[in-house]
C-alpha cells in the first residue's frame, strides 16, 4: 500500500451536525447499548450464577421452562411474519428454517467433513505426545475454551451492535444546501399531517446505494420528520414521481415499530450469550474433575443449550425478515394513500419498481428485487424460451 493511501485511511470525515437526525448518537446510543448489550450480559450472568450457586436441579428446570417458552415465541413470531410475507410472493416456512438450523449444526456431510478431520488431527497430535508431557492435554484446551467462550459471545454481540450503529449512521452521506421547490415541500407537509406527523422538513442529499433501493431516507424526531431525498432522483424524475418516493418514506416511518424490533434483538442477544455460556460450563464440567455442572444434570443442560440455540435461530429469522416485511408493506401503504383517478395504483407501482435509470446500483440488491417482484402486475406477460 502506498504511503499516501495509508495517510488517507487514517483520517475520518468530519461530523456534520446537520446529519444528527439520521444518526444514533449520544444519549440514544448509550440507551441502546444498555438495552442490547448490558441487559443481556446481566441476565446471562444471573442465570449462570443461579446454575452454579443455587439448587442446580431447580435452577436448570426453571431455565428449561423459560427456553421452551422462548422457543414457542420464536416459532409463533416467525410463522406469523412468514404468513404476512406470502402475499408479497416471498416464500418461507418453519420447516425450511428447521432444515437450515440442522445445516448450521453441521449435519450436512460436506459441512461436517472438515471440522471432523480437524478435530481428529488435534486428538491424534495430543494423544501421540501425551506420554512425553511436552504438550498441553486436549482436556486442558477444552477447559480453556469452555471458560473463554462466554467472553467470545460478548465480543460477538458487541461487534454486531457496532456494525448496526455504523450501518444506521451511514444511510445519508451528505446534505445539499438546495431544497425541493416550495410547492413540493408544502404538499409533503400536508401528507405528513395526514399520516400522523406534526411537520415534514426535506432537503436534497447524497444517498449511498441501499439494500432496498430507497430514494428517500427519513427520521422522526418528536413528531417532526426529517427527509433526505436523493439529489440524483430529484433532477432525473418528474415532480409527481418525487412525491411518490418521499411519501413512501413517510409511510415507512408510520409503520416502523423500532421498540418492538429492539425487544426482539434484546431477546436474541440474551439467548445467544446464554446458550454459549451454558455450553462453556458443559465443556468445562465434562473435562474437569471440578464439576460445575453435576454429572446427573449434564444431559438436561445439553438439552437446554440445544433448545436455546433453536429458539435463538427462530428469533433471528424474525429479525432478519422484519426489515423486508416493513419495506413491502410500505409499498402497499403508499399505493393505498396516493391512489386516485389522476394517479392510478398501477402507475404508482410502475414508478416504485422502475428506478434503474435513477439508482442502478441499488436495483442489483436482493432486497429491491423482492420489492420489484411484489410490485409486478398480477397478470404480467412472460417470455418463454419456446417463444423466441
Amino acid at each position: 500500500m502506498k504511503e499516501y493511501e495509508v495517510s488517507l485511511g487514517m483520517h475520518k470525515k468530519a461530523h456534520d451536525p446537520e446529519l444528527d437526525p439520521f444518526m444514533i448518537l449520544g444519549k440514544n446510543k448509550f440507551l441502546l447499548f444498555i438495552q442490547l448489550i448490558i441487559i443481556p450480559i446481566i441476565l446471562t450472568s444471573l442465570t449462570v450464577l443461579l446454575v452454579v450457586f443455587f439448587d442446580q436441579d431447580i435452577g436448570l428446570s426453571i431455565i428449561a421452562l423459560i427456553s421452551i417458552f422462548f422457543l414457542f415465541i420464536g416459532v409463533v413470531s416467525t410463522q406469523r411474519i412468514y404468513g404476512r410475507m406470502r402475499k408479497f410472493r416471498v416464500t418461507g416456512s418453519i420447516v425450511q428454517d428447521f432444515i437450515r438450523i440442522l445445516e448450521v449444526f453441521g449435519l450436512r456431510i460436506q459441512s461436517a467433513l472438515f471440522p471432523l478431520f480437524f478435530l481428529l488431527l488435534i486428538f491424534s497430535l495430543f494423544s501421540s505426545n501425551a506420554e512425553e508431557g511436552s504438550e498441553l492435554p486436549i482436556t486442558g484446551i477444552l477447559q480453556i475454551v469452555g471458560l473463554v467462550v462466554v467472553f467470545i459471545s460478548v465480543l460477538l454481540i458487541l461487534n454486531s451492535f457496532l456494525n448496526h450503529i455504523d450501518s444506521y449512521n451511514q444511510r445519508v452521506m451528505a446534505l445539499d444546501d438546495r431544497t425541493p421547490d416550495e410547492e413540493m415541500r408544502i404538499e409533503l407537509k400536508e401528507w405528513g399531517k395526514k399520516l400522523g406527523f406534526g411537520n415534514v422538513k426535506i432537503r436534497l442529499a447524497d444517498l449511498p446505494p441501499n439494500y432496498y433501493g430507497k430514494l428517500a431516507i427519513g427520521a422522526a424526531v418528536d413528531k417532526v420528520v426529517y427527509l433526505a431525498y436523493s439529489k440524483i432522483a430529484h433532477f432525473q424524475t418528474e415532480r409527481e414521481d418525487s412525491i411518490i418516493y418521499c411519501v413512501r418514506e413517510l409511510c415507512w416511518l408510520s409503520l416502523e415499530k423500532r421498540f418492538l424490533y429492539n425487544v426482539y434483538y434484546l431477546i436474541h442477544n440474551t439467548l445467544f450469550t446464554l446458550y454459549l455460556a451454558l455450553f462453556g460450563l458443559v465443556m468445562y464440567s465434562a473435562t474437569s474433575e471440578n464439576y460445575i455442572i453435576q454429572e446427573s444434570s449434564l444431559i438436561l443442560c445439553i438439552c437446554i443449550v440445544i433448545i436455546l440455540m433453536i429458539s435463538d435461530s427462530f428469533i433471528k429469522a424474525y429479525i432478519s425478515s422484519y426489515a423486508l416485511l416493513l419495506e413491502l408493506e410500505s409499498d402497499v401503504k403508499v399505493i393505498d394513500v396516493l391512489s386516485s383517478e389522476k394517479r392510478p395504483s398501477e402507475e404508482i407501482k410502475r414508478v416504485l419498481r422502475l428506478i434503474e435509470k435513477i439508482d442502478p446500483l441499488s436495483t442489483g440488491y436482493p432486497g429491491f428485487k423482492y420489492r420489484r417482484n411484489a410490485l409486478m402486475p398480477d397478470r404480467e406477460r412472460k417470455t418463454y424460451w419456446d417463444n423466441l
